[in-house]
């Protein structure tokens, strides 16, 4: 197995795209339950959900800073090869 930059950068991609499909299909998740459950219990489950949201979203901003200067030094070090 190749070890180097692209094959780190491969890996954080499919860690982002892999945490991406998970957001995916738990809403999709939600859209579907939404008209079966009883209001009550829809109502826990949008809770929980922006329980979770309330404690992702602080790191947004980071994740996405860190994603730019990673994608900034793939470039240069891919332009140098």
């Amino acid at each position: 197995m190749k070890h180097g930059l692209g094959s780190a950068v491969g890996r954080v991609a499919a860690v982002i795209g892999g945490l991406l499909l998970v957001g995916i299909v738990l809403r999709l998740i939600l859209a579907i339950l939404s008209p079966i459950l009883p209001s009550g219990l829809m109502q826990i489950v949008t809770a929980g959900w922006n329980t979770l949201y309330g404690i992702v979203s602080p790191a947004l901003p980071a994740l996405a800073a860190v994603a730019t200067l990673a994608a900034l030094v793939w470039v240069l070090v891919g332009r140098r090869r």
